[in-house]
C-alpha cells in the first residue's frame, strides 16, 4: 500500500509540472530581454520673440526695438514703446555690463553692441 501511494504522489506531481519530478522536464525559458532605454524628450523650443506692439509712432517703435533688444540680453521690460525709468535703468545696466559709458542714452556704441 505504501508503494502504491508513493507512486500516485509521483504521478500527480509530474502531471502538475513541479520541477524535478518529471523525467522529461524541459529547461526553463530564457529571461525576457531588458526594455530598451527611453530617449529623453527634446527640450521645448524657446518662446517666440515678442511682436512689435501695433499703433506705435516711429519714435515709439525705436524705443520698443530697444526694449526688445534689452530683454534679449536679460532685462525684463514691458515692450510698450515708452521710455520710462525702467527702460533707462535697464539701458544703464546693459551699458555697464558691456564696458560702455552708462549714460542711459542710446549712442552709436550702445546701438552697435545691441545689434540695432
Amino acid at each position: 500500500m505504501i508503494k502504491r501511494t508513493l507512486g500516485l504522489v509521483v504521478c500527480v506531481t509530474a502531471a502538475v509540472g513541479i520541477a524535478g519530478c518529471s523525467s522529461n522536464s524541459s529547461p526553463p525559458p530564457p529571461p525576457a530581454p531588458a526594455p530598451a532605454p527611453v530617449a529623453a524628450p527634446a527640450p521645448p523650443p524657446p518662446p517666440p520673440a515678442p511682436a512689435m506692439p501695433s499703433g506705435l509712432s516711429s519714435a515709439q517703435q525705436r524705443v520698443a526695438k530697444l526694449q526688445m533688444a534689452l530683454n534679449a540680453n536679460g532685462a525684463q521690460l514691458t515692450v510698450d514703446g515708452k521710455s520710462g525709468p525702467a527702460t533707462t535703468d535697464a539701458l544703464k545696466s546693459y551699458q555697464s555690463a558691456h564696458q560702455l559709458k552708462p549714460t542711459g542714452h542710446v549712442d552709436s556704441a550702445t546701438m552697435k553692441a545691441l545689434g540695432l
